[in-house]
């Protein structure tokens, strides 16, 4: 990897106490912490107890940084040479979870806790359903404790564990955003220092104490229990920790790896941030849509990377997988996505034999998502654009696209046309046009439309005495809607159109 001016300035930078590396996906800011790796372990490992820790977010990411290690150390192993240098293996490389669950069951040894159990989804709304009902007779003219509300207490209790805030005070005083509830699941703000806090602290406390009671924990509580036994232990300290996709990290998940750090003078903590990636909602990295500058409460050294090598890479690697299979470039369909809402379109293409691989051709070069950005799409068989046909409600297949095209949109499918009806909207026959499912549109929409069991894409068009449904081409005569068995399906949003 050729390194950008700003990558080697990091990598031979000296260590801070803690440091951020910001840039979207793609911008090397893992491979550039690895060779930081290797420069830290050969001038700034000065004893035999300094180790480096590196926290991947999942098992699929260990091989992959384990390879890049071993690649960049063998190119680097006269650059960064010291005295200090030598060939033990102090660079370790696990998952933030796989570290946690060692600490918890560390605390859970140590202090003889029964057979905890992780308490699933079901068991967690009918335990807080109970207390709900248990605070309510503490506070019954409180008009949040409701039983439709089982979801919103949820959240915020896992929240308040995820912030380490146990102690009522530390609740009540604390800034809380980032809450929105639809209308009937919650309440939409819940003032400091007010009786709803306090009531919800409680809530808290009775759900806790009804998890131990039947010997079940949830993911927060692991996370907790790993925390109170690192910051009681002085083994498996770290003098330098890197830690890759911190988006989501919690604050309790920061104090922990916090209660791995073995502070000196030249240790250093840095934290790879994805600027372009959405980050849960009980984050402490990221606050709002910024980047926390104190996650750990002292600012942080920031890092800005604006390269992007995902693209290059990924297009080497679909170089090698043609060549590697004996296929030609035949393997790819080709496709064009005409979003009609917002008057744009873009080229991709999808591979044969595996559709859920989608690269975009624009005018920054070819991208190819990963699955995290698609959004997965049911297809269904014929919709006519022409005379109405029959509907078949069997799903034919299956089409990825990205989740980007279709922001805010819900609920949404894809139906092949057939005829020529609607040619003067750009809709042909063969092409796929995704339909957002509703039973409401506006005059002038591209609808499609159930007649009685039959269905058909057409203009709708509101008249003060009548509703038609037109065709886009002067072969085809309106449809004339005065049959109460006729009921719109969706709106048209975009169409894909196969270019091979």
């Amino acid at each position: 990897m050729e390194l950008t001016l700003e990558q080697q300035r990091m990598i031979r930078s000296k260590p801070s106490r803690y440091s951020t590396i910001r840039g979207i996906q793609g911008s090397g800011k893992t491979t550039a912490s690895i060779y930081r790796s290797l420069y830290l372990k050969n001038n700034y490992c000065l004893y035999e107890e300094d180790k480096i820790l590196m926290l991947a977010s999942k098992d699929e990411d260990i091989n992959y940084i384990e390879d890049i290690y071993n690649k960049v150390e063998k190119e680097t192993r006269l650059d960064y040479l010291t005295l200090f240098s030598n060939s033990e293996r102090k660079f370790h490389v696990v998952t933030l979870e796989s570290i946690l669950h060692r600490y918890f069951l560390e605390y859970k040894n140590k202090y003889k806790l029964k057979n905890e159990q992780i308490i699933g989804n079901d068991k967690k709304n009918s335990i807080m359903k109970n207390c709900i009902l248990d605070i309510k007779n503490i506070y019954p003219s409180l008009r949040i404790l409701h039983a439709s509300y089982v979801k919103f207490f949820i959240e915020e209790v896992k929240w308040m564990k995820s912030c380490n805030y146990l102690k009522i005070d530390a609740y009540l005083q604390c800034n809380r955003t980032g809450r929105k509830c639809e209308k009937g699941q919650g309440p939409q703000k819940i003032p400091k220092n007010s009786t709803a806090r306090k009531a919800i602290f409680q809530l808290m406390l009775t759900y806790n104490e009804k998890l131990r009671s039947e010997n079940l924990v949830d993911n927060e509580d692991i996370n907790i229990y790993a925390l109170l036994m690192a910051e009681t232990v002085a083994h498996g300290k770290y003098c330098h920790i890197i830690v890759d996709k911190s988006n989501d990290l919690t604050k309790v998940q920061l104090d922990f790896i916090n209660a791995l750090f073995k502070e000196k003078s030249y240790s250093n903590m840095m934290f790879l941030v994805d600027i372009d990636m959405i980050h849960n909602t009980n984050s402490w990295m990221i606050k709002g849509k910024r980047v926390n500058s104190k996650p750990l409460g002292e600012k942080a050294k920031i890092h800005l990377f604006k390269n992007n090598y995902k693209t290059q890479e990924i297009l080497q690697r679909k170089q090698l997988e043609i060549k590697d299979k004996n296929l030609d470039i035949k393997s790819l369909e080709n496709f064009q996505f005409c979003d009609l809402r917002h008057s744009r379109s873009y080229k991709f293409m999808r591979d044969y034999s595996r559709i859920s691989d989608i690269l975009l051709n624009d005018e920054n070069g070819d991208y190819e998502y990963i699955n995290e950005e698609l959004l997965e799409l049911p297809v269904y068989s014929d919709i006519a654009a022409g005379e109405p046909i029959l509907i078949n409600s069997e799903i034919e297949g299956k089409f990825y696209l990205p989740k980007y095209w279709l922001k805010g949109v819900k609920n949404a499918f894809i139906l092949k046309v057939k005829g020529d009806s609607m040619i003067g909207a750009n809709i042909n026959h063969g092409d796929y046009v995704i339909i957002r499912q509703e039973h409401a549109a506006n005059n002038k929409d591209i609808v499609a439309v159930d007649i009685g069991g039959n269905a058909t894409l057409k203009r709708l068009s509101i008249n003060k005495d009548r509703v038609l449904l037109m065709p886009e081409n002067e072969k085809y005569k309106p449809i004339v809607v005065d049959s109460e068995d006729t009921y719109i399906i969706g709106t048209a949003i975009g169409i894909i159109k196969h270019k091979n």
